[in-house]
């Protein structure tokens, strides 16, 4: 026989179509919106660094679980007018927790305010407290209107579990959003010349990967009440990768770098995938053999990283044009040097996206080809 709080989260719950929020990569966030469609979550709303979204929290459950680009899940737990701590009490008292909060899960409460009365950080969260036992919260102010959010993940989302970095590694999310934004599974290759620690080819293996998904953590809403266990590891063990190869379909990674260190990295990073269709070998990328019909992605070094090579850029840009001018390229680059690609090209990029890695200004610059 059901519980009284089981039949609530049933009913208030599980069965309602609630309103989240995903974040995104700035600039990626119709990439990501993108995505989640592709996931089955079609009702998105896109603003600046976020996607807002309707489903029912079985559907985000999922979607977490698959998704490569979200940097993040919340779910809206409340919304009202507030401009003094009498109601903010009043309000954070009546919200039904028990139906919401995840079990075992430190308290931790994230507060922004903008153009609202009540703004004392301390002092919002010395209210909440007294009511809220545990999770991840984000309160949000703007023009007197508090919102409340839940985290639905805990870790950031760019945490896949453990990988040997090398040094100024890239999130994964960002690379999976530059690669869905390159439209990468239509090439039959994905050349990685300066792979590092191969977050390129790692991300684009594990979304051509026709493995049943495995988790290498575990998510805050593994401790709702509303979560089902045995439904989530039945859905896990039917799902597939968006980008799932077929049996006859042609796809393969070359993975390179100069670095003799980077490419033991790689090879420690991939080889639990088991993917035989990954080539990794030690090469200096000006030395690569022309290639076509496939994706080029480059993170050059910039920064501090790129030391004494002032014209690394103009010497990438010429080989592009010599032995890759029948490939599609996706290049991350500070902004001070987009235009050297497209002076070389003599072309515009076909899609330019202003964005951040490692709180960095880059410019990922999209160039479909053939060049004249």
């Amino acid at each position: 026989m059901k519980s009284v709080l089981e039949r609530r989260v049933k009913q208030h719950i599980k069965a309602q179509i609630h309103c989240f929020r995903a974040g995104a990569h700035l600039g990626f966030e119709n990439t990501l919106a993108k995505e989640l469609a592709m996931l089955g979550i079609m009702e998105c709303e896109v603003q600046n660094g976020v996607v807002y979204l309707k489903a029912k929290l079985e559907s985000v459950w999922q979607a977490i679980a698959l998704s490569r680009c979200a940097r993040s899940f919340e779910m809206k737990i409340a919304e009202f007018h507030c401009e003094n701590f009498g109601k903010l009490e009043h309000k954070i008292k009546s919200i039904p927790w028990e139906l919401y909060l995840p079990q075992s899960v430190e308290l931790k409460i994230d507060i922004k305010s903008e153009k609202s009365r009540l703004y004392h950080k301390k002092a919002i969260e010395e209210r909440v407290r007294a009511y809220v036992a545990g999770g991840k919260l984000c309160i949000r102010f703007k023009d007197d209107i508090c919102s409340v959010w839940l985290d639905l993940c805990g870790e950031a989302l760019h945490r896949r579990g453990a990988r040997w970095v090398e040094e100024a590694p890239m999130q994964e999310t960002l690379v999976a959003s530059i690669l869905l934004q390159a439209d990468f599974a239509k090439y039959e290759k994905l050349i990685d010349p300066m792979a590092g620690s191969g977050v390129f080819s790692l991300e684009a293996a594990k979304w051509r990967s026709n493995s049943s998904i495995t988790l290498n953590r575990t998510f805050d809403f593994t401790k709702m009440p509303a979560f089902r266990e045995a439904a989530f590891n039945n859905f896990l063990q039917k799902a597939k990768q968006p980008f799932a190869l077929n049996e006859h379909e042609k796809f393969e990674i070359l993975c390179s770098d100069k670095s003799e260190k980077a490419v033991k990295t790689v090879k420690h990073n991939i080889e639990a995938l088991r993917a035989t269709f990954i080539q990794i070998k030690q090469a200096d990328f000006f030395s690569l053999p022309p290639s076509q019909n496939a994706l080029l992605v480059l993170n050059p070094p910039y920064g501090k990283r790129l030391g004494r090579e002032k014209n690394l850029y103009k010497e990438i840009a010429k080989k592009i044009k010599k032995d890759f001018s029948e490939c599609a390229i996706a290049v991350v680059c500070p902004s001070s040097e987009a235009a050297t690609f497209e002076n070389a090209f003599e072309r515009q990029a076909s899609g330019k996206i202003c964005s951040y890695n490692g709180g960095v200004g880059v410019v990922v610059g999209f160039y479909y080809f053939p060049l004249p």
